[in-house]
């Protein structure tokens, strides 16, 4: 909880009427007026506030949904009794100060939708907000005529981690004079306080939402599942034997779409997917905070499994077998592709294979000289194989980071093997690739392969280590 000096106004009401009253009219001022105060009239008149203000010009379309109104509303309905039989309103605001709920009646207090000092000139709930603190406003510190009569205590409600402002709650009353603070300032500081603790609760993340809808949908093990937000993607086995990556895709660009108009989502999936796709919105207080997509092959009774993309390819292990259906995901799209990964996990071999038919330029910077000319003379001219590009020269890399720039469409395959600190320039490239990029798993984490490479490289050769 928080508290706050009296008003400086309350000390001196009747001066301070006189004063607005000055103000209004444009003649001087009397000495003593808080600068406050007076700050927050100049930015009424500076926004165009009629000070006499009977009804809000228009009213600004109500949040449908808010998760502060639905933690905040079972509190204050059960507070909202304890304001007695006399005269007072409790209110609601969210961040924009636009009033979600409201409870009570009082003389003078006009129905506003919103209480942005834009549309209202100088209030309680303004003050909190920019303190963050329990501010009070009094009778001649409003610029409005009808609220020189009302007395109105804010606290401002924080969001449980981080801190930052949800909106406020101010309850506003008849000026008492003599009375300060406000006679309700415990109640709304118990309230607020309340309505905070009920937060956490209400809290859960988009995430988690998305999570628990996918683990519902995907409870049968032969159901192929995959549940997007744009962007966080989760998907079971028999979902990823069934999509490729264009699939994926488009799932996510459904997703997106339904965030954004809050309408029931229709997957256009590419020809010849060999599935479809129906679509479930995951909703959060009312809002679409992603997709559930139920995949069903088109054509057969089960799911079907995708052939390895690159047949000539040794090695079988989940995880190359994932690597090199991303890495071929990415070179059937225009653009350059970066292959990292240790020494001897195949970048080259995946580069060549990829690339298709014929013979592919090679240029290997491990083999010194200047290759600047070299990669100008290329200029996007046919597919590329870019060897050790943590050995190219910062002129080289430069010269390499030019000319993605003028053909970002390239298909040009990179191979980089970590090692030492990149230059800037070395970085500034792979920073480029970074959204292309494909890490090779190292062998050690494939050894089911081993046995196939050596097939593959001395077909003759005994075979006799692998057994140790």
């Amino acid at each position: 909880m928080t508290a706050t000096e009296p008003s400086p106004a309350v000390r001196a009401l009747p001066p301070l009427r006189v004063a607005r009253e000055r103000f209004l009219s444009g003649r001087p001022l009397p000495d003593g007026v808080p600068e406050e105060v007076l700050a927050a009239w100049r930015r009424a008149r500076f926004f165009g506030v009629p000070h006499d203000l009977r009804e809000p010009a228009a009213d600004p379309p109500r949040p449908p949904r808010s998760p502060l109104l639905g933690a905040a509303r079972p509190v204050l309905e059960r507070i909202a009794p304890t304001l007695g039989a006399g005269p007072s309103v409790l209110l609601l605001t969210d961040a924009r100060l636009r009033v979600l709920w409201t409870s009570g009646s009082a003389p003078g207090l006009i129905p506003c939708s919103v209480l942005s000092e834009q549309e209202v000139g100088h209030n309680s709930a303004v003050l909190a907000l920019r303190r963050r603190a329990r501010a009070e406003v009094h009778g001649p510190e409003h610029f409005l005529d009808v609220w020189q009569d009302v007395s109105a205590v804010s606290v401002p409600l924080l969001a449980p981690a981080g801190g930052q402002p949800l909106g406020t709650l101010t309850v506003a009353s008849r000026l008492r004079s003599g009375r300060p603070p406000h006679p309700q300032a415990g109640l709304a500081e118990a309230a607020a306080a309340a309505v905070e603790a009920a937060l956490p609760a209400r809290a859960a993340g988009p995430e988690r939402v998305l999570l628990e809808a996918y683990l519902k949908a995907a409870r049968s093990q032969d159901r192929a599942v995959v549940a997007l937000d744009g962007r966080n993607r989760l998907i079971n086995a028999a979902a990823e034997r069934l999509a490729t990556p264009e699939v994926l895709r488009a799932l996510e660009h459904t997703a997106r779409a339904a965030r954004h108009t809050d309408a029931p989502g229709a997957a256009e999936l590419p020809e010849g997917a060999g599935c479809d796709a129906r679509i479930d919105l995951v909703r959060q207080e009312g809002a679409v905070v992603g997709i559930v997509a139920v995949l069903e092959p088109t054509g057969e009774n089960t799911p079907r499994t995708r052939p390895r993309p690159l047949p000539c390819l040794a090695g079988s292990s989940p995880p190359w077998r994932h690597a090199a259906e991303r890495a071929a995901g990415l070179a059937r799209s225009a653009g350059p592709v970066l292959l990292t990964g240790e020494r001897g996990t195949g970048k080259t071999a995946l580069a060549r294979e990829l690339l298709g038919p014929g013979a592919p330029q090679l240029v290997d910077a491990a083999e010194g000289g200047s290759l600047e000319g070299e990669l100008a003379r290329w200029a996007g001219d046919g597919p590329l194989v870019l060897r050790h590009a943590e050995r190219l020269t910062q002129p080289a890399v430069a010269a390499l980071n030019s000319l993605l720039d003028a053909h970002p469409d390239t298909r040009l395959l990179v191979t980089h093997t970590p090692g030492t600190p990149p230059g800037p320039c070395l970085q500034r490239l792979l920073d480029k690739l970074a959204a292309r990029t494909v890490v090779l798993p190292p062998l050690r984490e494939r050894t089911e392969d081993i046995r196939e490479l050596l097939s593959a490289l001395a077909p003759r050769a005994p075979h006799r280590a692998t057994r140790h």
